[in-house]
């Protein structure tokens, strides 16, 4: 399962299940991210939730 969704400043995220765990993978100026999650958690943490922790770092 690959998607892709759109954050804050136009920032191209790239959300996947990896090795039992979902992953939401972005980059910005420079630095790449990953946040992530196991699956076992799947029915409470969603990829919105991953989508809102990106889009409120701001440095």
């Amino acid at each position: 399962m690959i998607k892709t969704f759109e954050l804050k400043k136009g920032i191209v995220a790239t959300y996947m299940a990896i090795s039992g765990f979902n992953v939401l993978v972005f980059e910005r100026d420079d630095w790449q991210y990953m946040l992530s999650f196991d699956k076992r958690v799947s029915d409470k943490v969603t990829p919105e939730t991953l989508l809102d922790i990106a889009n409120s770092i701001d440095y």
